[in-house]
């Protein structure tokens, strides 16, 4: 039973006719260049056709890190001819033809994302385990002895279609979060966060086409002539590199990992067990080959420090190796936001990804002609150690400045939205805390402060959206530095009139009893004055907001004073 996950259908498609679809890789070509309309009746892919949103996220990984293999892009120059060009159908598949033999699912030869050695085939089926142990919110056997599985149910996916399953096993390749003694991460840890960068097009316009999408997230990692290496890229093809030593490996170009293998990282050792009879893929309802058990041993290829080119990176202190970023809940957030697409600040450890980088650097005029602002789509599992809590997908505005001055007085500018925030956020909270627990810390994550937590972030991520597309849009004939103070004033009337309702909605005086009613009054005073400036919490706010603190209220009365006995003097005079 042969499958290949380049030259057969494995890629669920919608069109821009609504019409779904499976295509090989070079359907995934449209045959126009980004800046020619497509004819009245053009058909092509304009987003993939996956059921799950991790695999739509692995989908698009998978296309992007062939897509660099097989265009070898090495300059900004080498993009834009691509991006210019109108790449056909026929000419992607001449493009991919020397690297498909690699792309093998099944067989007795080299295996897509699988090890080398054959050892399913010493296996009791017994000691097979289930293909849906692929995805990674399937509870391990531990969950499933202690009947803990009540909302991811076992037995969901008994068996997977080989489009599936390959895509499944990339997924886990790509995300591997720990799973036990030998079973390594991927080479971003457990459940990282992926960012693509999407073109959107006019309202009434013809929508960009997938092969676009994908492409504004090819960047700078050119190959060369990498068939002669091809096993640096695509560690299959080479003995598993076992890690029972605790050896790390690193990228390198000269050597046994070329850096474009984060792409095709290979963690876990694993070996797809197909079905002898055909059945139905349980994800796709599609009839056909399907593979129902998999094989693993411990210890494969244990990832030093990699940095993935879809993936923003921080560092605690200076020479410290970066870390992946990682969702934490199933809610992007401004915050969540600023990691992804702007950096936390001048002089800061934080690292964009690299297409968002190369997005704001170099490509904002190709990528802002195709219509509107691009968005960011994002993915990742929050994960609890080996638990997956909740999936973290969305699609946020990118606010992509058209130049370098622009970019950096918003990137200043948001990032005094998300501290000041932040800073009102602890002020509400503690106004809370005092008006209705007497200024005790319960549990931040349940009751009253949790909810009203989660309110705040609801009303203000519109609002941070709207005040940083007003800052790119508005006053064109203005300073930046005026069009940023307007923009600070407003996110600070913003905030203040969002925690002040919050706190009337979770601690109003009209619902405490009369004893009890002088703690909220004085907590609802201390907050007013907190985002008018005063107190320390207002000077963390308006410091946050870079906007200068009001005169004290002791200086005030100085001054008045002062004027006062100025005017006697004078009668007396």
């Amino acid at each position: 039973m042969g499958f290949n996950v380049l030259t057969d259908r494995c890629f669920p498609v919608v069109m821009r006719s609504g019409e779904r679809r499976w295509v090989d890789f070079a359907g995934l070509a449209c045959g126009f260049s980004a800046f020619d309309a497509p004819e009245a009746g053009a058909d092509y892919a304009v987003a993939f056709d996956w059921p799950r949103p991790d695999l739509d996220i692995a989908c698009h990984e998978l296309s992007i890190g062939v897509l660099q293999l097989c265009l070898d892009v090495q300059n900004e120059d080498d993009w834009q001819a691509l991006w210019d060009s109108a790449l056909s159908r026929d000419e992607l598949a001449e493009r991919i033809a020397p690297f498909t033999h690699a792309f093998e699912l099944l067989g007795d030869g080299p295996r897509f994302l699988q090890d080398r050695e054959a050892f399913e085939a010493d296996l009791k089926p017994a000691a097979l385990s289930p293909i849906e142990g692929l995805f990674i919110d399937t509870p391990g056997q531990n969950g499933q002895k202690k009947n803990a599985d009540v909302l991811t149910h076992r037995g969901r996916y008994p068996a997977l279609g080989l489009p599936a399953a390959a895509m499944t096993l990339y997924a886990l390749q790509a995300f591997a979060p720990a799973g036990g003694a030998g079973n390594r991460t991927s080479m971003r840890g457990g459940g990282p966060l992926s960012v693509l960068v999407f073109p959107v097009a006019d309202e009434g316009q013809a929508p960009v086409a997938l092969w676009h999408r994908l492409l504004a997230n090819v960047t700078e990692l050119g190959t060369g002539d990498a068939t002669g290496r091809l096993h640096t890229i695509l560690p299959w093809l080479a003995p598993t590199l076992t890690s029972e030593g605790g050896v790390a490996l690193h990228p390198d170009e000269a050597g046994a990992t070329h850096p474009l293998q984060a792409f095709f990282g290979m963690p876990r050792r694993l070996r797809l067990v197909a079905s002898a009879q055909p059945g139905v893929c349980a994800l796709t309802g599609r009839e056909g080959p399907v593979v129902t058990h998999f094989a693993q041993r411990p210890y494969g290829m244990n990832y030093g420090i990699w940095q993935h080119p879809l993936t923003p990176y921080r560092q605690m202190k200076e020479g410290e190796p970066p870390y992946s970023v990682k969702p934490k809940t199933a809610r992007f957030g401004y915050r969540d936001w600023m990691a992804a697409a702007a950096g936390e600040g001048e002089g800061s450890l934080s690292r964009l990804p690299l297409n968002v980088h190369a997005a704001r650097l170099s490509r904002v005029e190709p990528l802002l002609a195709l219509g509107r602002d691009p968005v960011l789509r994002v993915g990742g599992w929050a994960m609890n150690n080996m638990e997956a809590m909740a999936y973290q997908f969305a699609e946020q505005p990118m606010h992509l400045a058209r130049d370098r001055a622009t970019a950096k007085a918003l990137d200043e500018l948001v990032l005094s939205f998300s501290e000041s925030g932040g800073a009102a956020l602890s002020a509400l909270r503690d106004a809370l805390r005092k008006a209705l627990f007497s200024g005790q810390t319960p549990d931040a994550e349940k009751g009253a402060l949790g909810n009203a937590q989660a309110a705040f972030f609801d009303t203000t991520e519109p609002q941070f959206h709207r005040l940083a597309a007003a800052f790119l849009k508005e006053g064109a004939d203005e300073s930046l530095e005026a069009r940023a103070e307007r923009q600070r004033q407003n996110w600070r009337r913003q905030i203040e009139e969002t925690v002040l309702s919050l706190f009337n909605q979770f601690a109003s005086v009209e619902d405490v009893p009369p004893e009890r009613a002088q703690p909220v009054v004085e907590a609802y005073a201390a907050l007013q004055r907190s985002c008018r400036g005063y107190g320390p919490g207002g000077k963390r706010f308006f410091e946050a907001l870079r906007l200068p603190l009001p005169v004290p209220d002791k200086e005030k009365d100085k001054g008045k004073g002062a004027q006062k006995a100025k005017s006697r003097s004078g009668r007396d005079e």
